[in-house]
């Protein structure tokens, strides 16, 4: 636990300057052109990439020393604030320069999220495997929680040039604490790679789809998550428009950091604590608990406090889901597989994230608005409130409604409710470390 001790603490450090950046490139973006599809075309533009660069990675994680490839990609990530720290203090910054560095930035990232993934099997026991997973998603939620509220404090005296360097200075935390890890070498047992199976790059790339493939559970449950990510991505994407179209910067930087305290909160109780015995039905209960929420922030016509409590359930539910679900594919995946498992795991988990963020705005802007204006404005639109406001706010009250649909019909297939007791741990399976013939499709 030394050596993953180390390396979560200074990713811990790293995502706080992330979220930093984050919040002050969004904040820029909104404030020059006031437009929520500006906005989420922001965020597609970090997504995308990365999802298509996530096949390539997962066999690279599970080519090399996972520790090697976190440490560049760390290095890689960090160029998007360098370009972007020279060209904002020469003055030459400009919108389209911030969707490629986030682009780029995407593609580097694609190859850290597999990769230590994977290395947690390899540093925790699996009995703990549960603890550890809660504690990465404590390092998140503190990322969040120490970036939005540093970011919305700092902005409107360092400008986006100070959070920039404050990113790039947590990047040298991280890559540090990562090479001091290999002091503890010993503690972490190589990888059985295959060397004599390893087949041709594009081969190997198709194995992690073809292992899920065969197992109708994991299949099932990752349909589950890409359309749950479609369903309150496309909602929550709006948060900052929709703060911010009422509030000021410092107003969102709150309600991000209150609702990352639920999830620091939740993330700590579960990386002290045993893991629930149902890990799918906890899942699914939490998607329900969003559903709710989700309703509640379209129809809280953008009163802070409310948006602030229903974002603390959000992403304590988010704790919830980060911290059994890895658990789960970590138990049901043989390790010398898992970086091409996670990568296909990830990329089709994540498959609707482009579709949510690029209908998202037009959604707000071109329909909701409209008709909260218009039509409904004596019916929704007593609860969503008018404008560019309501129109972000009927987004999530649609969002809500389809989100409890979604668990009502994953909780239909038993391959996915008896996923836990039909399917055996990987160590339990004959032959664990023989790979899976490709096939096409």
């Amino acid at each position: 636990m030394r050596a993953f001790n180390l390396i979560w603490a200074g990713q811990a450090v790293s995502l706080i300057g992330s979220a930093m950046t984050t919040f002050g490139i969004g904040v820029w973006i909104f404030v020059l052109t006031g437009s929520p599809t500006s906005f989420a075309t922001l965020v597609l533009a970090g997504s995308l990439p990365g999802l298509l660069a996530l096949p390539f990675a997962g066999v690279v994680v599970d080519r090399f020393d996972r520790r090697r490839v976190m440490v560049l990609s760390d290095l890689g990530t960090a160029l998007g604030p360098l370009v972007l720290l020279t060209l904002n203090t020469t003055g030459r910054l400009e919108l389209w320069h911030l969707y490629v560095m986030v682009a780029v930035s995407s593609v580097f990232h694609a190859f850290q999220w597999p990769a230590f993934a994977s290395l947690v099997p390899q540093l925790v026991p699996k009995d703990q495997l549960s603890r550890a997973n809660g504690r990465v998603g404590m390092a998140e939620a503190i990322g969040l929680v120490f970036g939005d509220l540093l970011a919305g404090a700092l902005y409107g005296v360092l400008g986006l040039n100070g959070l920039l360097l404050v990113d790039l200075c947590t990047f040298v935390v991280a890559m540090a604490t990562m090479l001091l890890s290999y002091r503890l070498r010993a503690a972490i047992p190589p990888v059985r790679r295959g060397g004599a199976d390893r087949r041709p790059m594009l081969s190997e790339m198709t194995q992690g789809w073809t292992f899920i493939r065969q197992r109708h559970g994991l299949l099932g449950l990752l349909v589950f998550f890409a359309c749950y990510n479609l369903v309150i991505n496309m909602a929550l994407v709006l948060v900052a428009p929709l703060v911010l179209s009422s509030h000021p910067p410092s107003a969102l930087g709150v309600i991000n950091a209150v609702g990352a305290v639920g999830m620091i909160a939740v993330s700590g109780l579960m990386s002290f604590t045993r893991q629930p015995r149902h890990l799918v039905r906890a899942v699914l209960a939490v998607a329900v608990l969003h559903g709710f929420l989700l309703v509640g922030i379209g129809s809280s016509q953008g009163v802070p406090w409310l948006l602030a409590v229903c974002m603390f359930g959000i992403l304590g539910g988010y704790a919830v889901t980060n911290a059994v679900t890895p658990t789960l594919w970590q138990r049901k995946t043989p390790t010398e597989v898992q970086g091409r498992v996670f990568a296909i795991r990830r990329l089709l988990a994540w498959s609707a994230d482009p579709i949510a963020f690029a209908v998202a705005g037009p959604l707000a802007e071109y329909v909701g608005t409209p008709l909260v204006d218009g039509p409904l404005a004596g019916s929704a639109g007593r609860l969503t409130g008018s404008g560019t406001g309501g129109g972000i706010a009927m987004v999530f009250l649609l969002a809500g409604v389809l989100l409890l649909g979604v668990v009502a019909a994953t909780c239909v297939p038993r391959s996915v409710r008896r996923l836990e007791q039909d399917l055996p741990d990987a160590d339990a399976q004959e032959e664990p470390a023989r790979p899976v013939a490709a096939t096409s499709s």
